[in-house]
């Protein structure tokens, strides 16, 4: 028998032969056999999430979805199972109270992590847990029950406006307006979430650095997310590795996670003693535990998960609508003399009170116009710009008028539909709340708005970032100008998920009043 001269040299090229084959066999197989190889896209998208992935960590996705659309047209491959949709029809479909579609596994690297295995509101990609646990607590985060809390959102309006009678003595003081917005919402949330402000904007300073930790997570998620799933994990244990912005920031979340311990283990005592009667968010979540008799669906735990959720969502989602809001109006001087006009002739006519801050009540049904401005600043920057992905149910479905089989994704992106000249007109890139004093065209515009998303999984916070918005935006105004330093200054956005406005340096000056 003759002997062999194998000594196992060729066995790197031979991995590499075969691992050339298998790419080049999955190559052929994306592009000429797969269920999806009909949609247009990029090339590189259809082979690879890479692509994908390097946009997403570019911080604008939206812009390069709304390119994608103009080249390709409605459906668009950018990834080997996934598709975007620019389709008004398909928002039903794809996110109605009615819709089969489930969250993709793009949510769990935002989910909470916990000893009680559940996610947040949010991040549940179970829709029958989804609907209990947001069942339990729905009530809670009603308009009425929010405006139970009305006047602790009042004293976080006053500390601010003592500041910014500070900066406007000072006159040359620069801030930057989303920054310190951010620390407005921050110390709302702790007033309705851990029973008392954070006192950010008394001190301007990020307490706890609890805003910088989240700016540092948002990138991290959003990459983390729209990688394949098996590679999340690994990539999230790289950066908590390597990242020093990373370690710090979850040195912060941490200290998020201590400060709502404390905060439920005092508002605890203090019912069980009766010492404080406040209304917030976290008295009625804990005595909603107790009304179900401390059941595990719904104990302190998840009342834990609920107000760390609460903070790290609702403080950025807000803070960017209300400096969006303001963004626009300050760079549309027709638009800023019309609001401000009704709002100087609502105080004039006694209907808001000099001495107080706005109720949410009076500032909605006396300021139409300024509700014209919300909707048209929230339609150009809605707070959420990646697109919302979901899994395509069984039996697969019709999107675009092209068949998507179960089991792919598929997803829309606000920042693209709600640019529709279709139903917004041929100045839809443009800021013009007139297109919403026309009753029948506005209720034809809300249908597709999505700046709290749609359907069953909208935004649960929905009415607190509202109330703020309603409440800030005609006091500020009321009270004071805002100088932005750079005018002619193109809007600058970084999106990682929340599409956040960045460097917006301004000046505040005190307003004189007539009235």
């Amino acid at each position: 028998m003759p002997s062999s001269n194998w000594d196992g040299s060729y066995l790197p090229v031979l991995g590499l032969a075969l691992l050339a084959s298998y790419e080049l066999g999955w190559i052929i197989y994306c592009r000429f056999f797969h269920p999806l190889r009909a949609i247009p896209g990029p090339l590189l998208a259809s082979i690879s999430r890479v692509w994908l992935v390097h946009q997403a960590a570019t911080g604008h996705l939206e812009q390069t979805q709304r390119a994608l659309h103009r080249k390709y047209g409605s459906l668009v491959r950018i990834a080997p199972n996934e598709v975007i949709c620019s389709d008004l029809a398909v928002l039903k479909t794809i996110y109605g109270h009615k819709s089969t579609f489930i969250k993709s596994d793009f949510y769990d690297a935002w989910a909470a992590p916990n000893e009680i295995g559940y996610p947040g509101h949010f991040a549940v990609r179970d829709e029958k847990l989804h609907t209990e646990q947001r069942r339990i607590v729905n009530n809670l985060y009603s308009m009425s029950s929010i405006l139970n809390s009305e006047q602790y959102i009042d004293s976080c309006t006053k500390t601010l406006t003592k500041s910014l009678d500070g900066l406007a003595a000072e006159q040359e003081t620069i801030v930057d307006l989303s920054k310190l917005l951010n620390m407005y919402t921050f110390d709302v949330l702790g007033e309705l979430f851990y029973g008392k402000s954070f006192d950010m904007v008394a001190q301007r300073k990020d307490v706890g650095d609890f805003g910088k930790s989240i700016e540092s997570l948002l990138p991290i998620f959003a990459v983390g997310g729209t990688l394949p799933s098996y590679l999340t994990g690994l990539y999230l244990m790289y950066k908590i590795t390597f990242s020093s912005s990373l370690r710090g920031a979850i040195t912060a979340t941490k200290n998020i996670a201590v400060a709502s311990e404390e905060a439920i283990a005092r508002r605890s005592h203090e019912l069980d003693n009766n010492s404080n009667d406040k209304p917030d968010m976290l008295r009625r979540m804990l005595e909603t535990t107790a009304e179900r008799g401390g059941k595990a669906d719904f104990t302190r735990r998840h009342v834990h998960v609920e107000s760390q959720v609460a903070l790290f969502a609702g403080a950025d989602t807000t803070s960017t609508a209300l400096t969006t809001i303001f963004y626009y109006i300050f760079h549309n001087p027709t638009a800023y003399k019309t609001l401000l006009a009704e709002i100087d002739a609502a105080y004039t006519a006694g209907i808001f009170d000099a001495s107080t801050p706005i109720s949410y009540k009076d500032s909605t049904s006396a300021l139409p116009y300024l509700k014209a401005c919300v909707n048209e600043a929230l339609r150009l920057h809605p707070g959420v710009a990646f697109h919302l992905p979901r899994v395509v149910p069984a039996g697969g479905a019709t999107i675009a008028g092209v068949y998507i089989p179960a089991g792919y994704r598929v997803g829309v992106n606000a920042a693209v539909v709600q640019y529709d000249k279709d139903v917004f007109g041929p100045d839809a890139d443009t800021f013009n709340p007139d297109r919403w004093l026309n009753g029948e065209s506005a209720v034809a515009m809300q249908r597709i708005m999505m700046p709290f998303g749609m359907g069953a999984r909208t935004c649960i916070g929905m009415h607190i970032a509202l109330c703020q918005i309603y409440k800030l935006i005609p006091h500020i105004l009321r009270h004071f100008e805002i100088e932005f330093v750079e005018p002619r200054k193109p809007l600058q956005t970084r999106n990682f998920w929340f599409m956040k406005l960045v460097d917006v340096k301004v000046r505040f000056m005190a307003r004189k009043l007539n009235g």
